[in-house]
């Protein structure tokens, strides 16, 4: 069965890399796998229920290792453990971000990380402006967004480390520390 349902990921993850899955058939999948239809349609409905399930499976890996912080939680320690769940998960994270909308689904696991980094700031926050914090959070959470696209496009040139890093100094510094080398 975990055989099985590996051969259907991997190829699956091969043919949405060289098709939208609009384009993809039971059928071919199917043939490409060396399985029959039956075997296929004993785990899934059709090839939008396995992406919903491959789908399903990741958003929880990537909660997991978000909901498994300590209390004393960081913007660079939710990055790096999401970082590592996406760097394990190398095909499907590509496929998501490069589909419409695809980077929709890290929504539900910003949320939680932004509900940690309110619930600190608000513990330790002395000069932040409640009103602002949600804003502050939101942009965040919005700008780690783009940065993991631009490292998934740039095919994980960068150790998680680093963009874990780029994003915690960005978000305690802002911009003008990086680019200017102001303080």
């Amino acid at each position: 069965m975990r055989y099985t349902k590996k051969i259907i990921k991997d190829t699956f993850m091969e043919l949405l890399e060289q098709k939208p899955i609009n384009k993809i058939t039971v059928t071919e999948l199917c043939s490409q796998c060396e399985i029959n239809r039956a075997t296929f349609y004993r785990y899934y409905d059709d090839v939008y229920d396995l992406m919903e399930k491959l789908k399903s499976q990741y958003m929880c890996d990537l909660k997991a290792a978000i909901s498994m912080s300590k209390d004393d939680y960081t913007i660079s320690g939710f990055t790096s453990e999401i970082l590592e769940v996406i760097l394990m998960n190398k095909e499907l994270s590509r496929i998501l971000f490069s589909l419409k909308n695809g980077k929709d689904f890290l929504n539900d696991v910003l949320d939680i990380a932004h509900q940690k980094c309110l619930d600190k700031w608000n513990r330790y926050g002395k000069n932040v402006p409640q009103e602002q914090v949600g804003y502050i959070s939101t942009f965040i959470a919005t700008g780690t967004i783009g940065i993991l696209n631009e490292w998934i496009q740039n095919d994980f040139a960068e150790s998680p480390s680093e963009i874990a890093n780029l994003i915690e100094s960005i978000s305690h510094y802002g911009i003008g520390k990086i680019i200017y080398g102001e303080k």
